[in-house]
């Protein structure tokens, strides 16, 4: 998962999949052209884990979960169908209640491709082709770096200390800032120490973490600091103080990035130290959701 899926093409794949369950196209008309647009009907705001349905009548608890976002009707409503209608006005879900249920859920985090469209989500409810409700809720994960850690420098904190190389291992410290989780699933090294010595451009490892909103600490799968490999040494001759960038790639949101300056000794030792005052520089990078 090096390269994150192109959005269009997510977006066939999920109409393929409903389309294959079933989905008519009068319940697709009904949700993309009918909706209502009345400002009472609109809900952006978070308490807690929930999502506020405000003005709705029929959808009574809106929240998410670490992937699902869970949604229950009252009662007394006669709803059929619930479509979820993503930011590009595209079907991104549709699920079905049977007769005296109340409840259902969609997926978000963990679908069918890499990148999640975040903004303003509309969710519809149907009683076969007529629209009975909706009400618009925001969806947005706002994920950036804070800081990068080395472990030779903090021994204290929750290092895989099994390994022999745990010294080697770094952490990233994620914040989430928007009002759902979204789900790292690789951490990127571009010309960190172990890469150089790799002869790499970069070093990958893949991840499966969620990042509610708050912030994250996130261990390193393997060494980024190492200058000493089975083979051979790092020759630090060669280079002086270096920058290392590391890119977490999310499902939601934009990819962070991060800069630390590395200062790299001399070919006998090769002793490597973080910048005094580096405390690095954090970017986004939009385009590659």
């Amino acid at each position: 998962m090096t390269e994150n899926t192109n959005r269009d093409d997510g977006g066939i794949a999920r109409r393929a999949v409903l389309a294959s369950l079933g989905v008519s196209t009068a319940a697709l008309a009904g949700c993309t052209s009918g909706t209502s647009t009345d400002p009472s009907n609109t809900s952006n705001s978070t308490d807690g884990g929930g999502i506020s349905a405000e003005g709705s009548d029929v959808f009574t608890s809106i929240e998410m979960g670490d992937t699902t976002l869970e949604i229950e009707v009252a009662d007394d409503a006669s709803v059929e169908l619930i479509n979820l209608i993503d930011p590009n006005g595209e079907l991104f879900d549709q699920q079905r209640l049977a007769s005296g249920e109340t409840t259902t859920s969609f997926e978000i985090l963990g679908r069918y491709e890499d990148s999640v469209p975040t903004g303003d989500y509309e969710l519809v409810a149907l009683d076969g082709d007529e629209q009975v409700d909706t009400t618009t809720l925001t969806l947005e994960a706002e994920c950036t770096i804070t800081d990068v850690l080395w472990a030779a420098e903090n021994p204290d904190m929750e290092w895989d200390k099994n390994s022999p190389d745990w010294d080697e291992y770094a952490a990233v410290v994620i914040e989430n800032t928007g009002t759902i989780p979204s789900l790292l699933t690789e951490l990127r090294w571009r010309s960190s120490p172990v890469a150089r010595l790799l002869s790499k451009e970069s070093q990958s490892y893949y991840h499966e973490a969620h990042l509610p909103p708050g912030k994250t600490t996130v261990y390193s799968k393997g060494s980024v600091y190492a200058t000493d490999g089975a083979v051979h040494s790092l020759d630090c001759d060669e280079l002086g103080t270096e920058p290392m960038t590391v890119t977490a790639h999310v499902q939601v949101g934009s990819n962070p990035s991060y800069t630390q300056e590395i200062k790299y000794g001399d070919s006998q030792s090769c002793e490597i130290t973080i910048v005094d005052g580096s405390t690095g520089t954090s970017i986004s990078s939009g385009g590659e959701n």
